[in-house]
């Protein structure tokens, strides 16, 4: 749900009709409102019993592979919602529905029950299609035929086309498809909410959760080297000139969504294909030049410099980063010089770092080491985040920012190796003050 909200008096929040009325407080009433700094994270009706245990965040931070694998290892029961795209698309209005991806995946004990999806590559006749049960004729000719109550596997297996033990195979393939699918996205937000929940259409799926888990990854492997070979996930496509036809039906329907300004995923969606698929067939067409791939329009640099940098006097040659970036400078800055009074090799071991990045962060920090003076160019990082093309807008700030947590934590670990613990703690405290605004 999403709503609009304003402020009342003596502070109230007031929400719309419809959205209260979902939340169970028509007509008003207490809410609980937990947030984070600048964000709503949920508001729930408040009770008298204690609200159930949920967690949540951005796909920036967890990746659903992450958070899947945590929900097995630890057995819980819940539903985990997700909402893929960025933030522009997420908070599209509504009459472009067609933006929003959302997915829901049911487990029980740490496994997965069922789940459904907004995605049109999701639908179950789409799925049993893909899986060769039905074909695409037998689909169109019995469509016409669903209606509330009675839904299309019934249909099928009412005319003959599948039985009850295929559609149940086709229906666990469905909820395989829905939460594989999801292993591949890298924005949007999640949150899993914990308690028990209708089981009406519980699967059992024939796949071990553990051997999901590595089928998914390895998707997310061939997502990530395809985007690569695409130029990122965000490329926009178009169709040349020269091109010769598509080869197949998905292909043909991919071709027919782009339109040489939108990305990637929104075309797929607009064409009813997952996004692995879209990638696969995306790097196809490009390599038989039916389509054209160009990098998705990245801020100018004009704009990245007003948004997180500001200049310092020219005597000094120094950007000067804005907002959290210029907070992870100065602790940085901080950090590095209370080392260099007990370590003169300070710079070097910090900047060692670098040094031992994995191949997929290296262009992260191109170009960035700490100086002579133990500055660090952190508005650099955001520069090579943005150039990626893998993140734009507030998805780049957060992936850059994440950047310097990981070099943070590095460098909090060189303190505590290098200095006396009574100093060490000192000045983990007084970083600790920084982050909190309060020195």
């Amino acid at each position: 749900m999403r709503a609009k909200l304003s402020v009342g008096a003596e502070g109230e929040i007031v929400l719309p009709p419809r959205e209260a009325e979902q939340l169970g407080l028509a007509g008003g009433g207490q809410a609980d409102l937990l947030s984070a700094p600048n964000a709503f994270a949920l508001v729930t009706p408040a009770r008298g019993d204690a609200p159930g245990a949920w967690f949540a965040g951005s796909l920036a931070a967890l990746t659903v592979p992450e958070v899947v694998q945590f929900v097995f290892t630890t057995l819980k029961t819940g539903v985990l919602l997700l909402s893929f795209g960025r933030e522009e698309d997420r908070a599209a209005p509504a009459e472009r529905p067609e933006l929003l991806r959302r997915k829901s995946v049911y487990f029980r004990d740490g496994q997965v029950v069922f789940a459904s999806s907004s995605d049109p590559a999701d639908r179950l006749g789409e799925v049993l299609v893909r899986a060769g049960l039905i074909g695409p004729e037998d689909l169109e000719r019995c469509s016409p035929f669903v209606r509330g109550g009675r839904p299309l596997g019934q249909v099928l297996v009412d005319e003959g086309l599948l039985t009850s033990a295929q559609l149940y195979e086709g229906i666990a393939l469905q909820v395989k498809e829905i939460l594989l699918d999801a292993f591949v996205e890298t924005t949007g937000t999640f949150a899993f909410l914990e308690g028990p929940h209708d089981e009406t259409n519980a699967v059992k799926l024939p796949v071990r959760m553990r051997d999901l888990l590595l089928e998914g990854m390895k998707r997310v492997e061939e997502a990530e080297r395809l985007g690569a070979e695409l130029g990122g996930r965000d490329v926009v496509l178009s169709r040349t000139a020269a091109g010769a036809s598509a080869p197949g039906a998905l292909e043909a329907r991919l071709v027919e969504a782009v339109d040489g300004r939108r990305a990637l995923p929104e075309a797929a969606h607009r064409a009813g294909i997952g996004l692995l698929d879209a990638l696969r067939a995306a790097t196809a067409l490009v390599g038989a030049g039916v389509l054209a791939a160009a990098p998705a329009p990245q801020p100018a640099e004009e704009e990245i410099a007003v948004e997180v940098e500001v200049e310092v006097p020219a005597a000094s040659g120094r950007r000067r980063a804005a907002g959290p970036f210029e907070l992870y400078r100065r602790i940085l800055k901080r950090v590095y010089d209370r080392l260099a009074t007990a370590q003169p090799d300070a710079r070097a071991r910090l900047n060692g770092y670098f040094d031992r990045l994995p191949a997929k962060q290296r262009p992260i920090f191109e170009g960035v080491r700490v100086d002579e003076d133990g500055e660090v160019d952190v508005a650099q990082i955001l520069v090579n985040v943005s150039a990626s093309g893998a993140y734009r807008g507030a998805a780049a700030k957060a992936r850059s920012l994440e950047a310097l947590e990981d070099l943070l934590a590095f460098a909090l670990f060189e303190v505590k190796n290098c200095l006396p613990k009574p100093e060490a703690d000192a000045l983990l405290r007084e970083v600790g003050r920084m982050q909190a605004g309060k020195a």
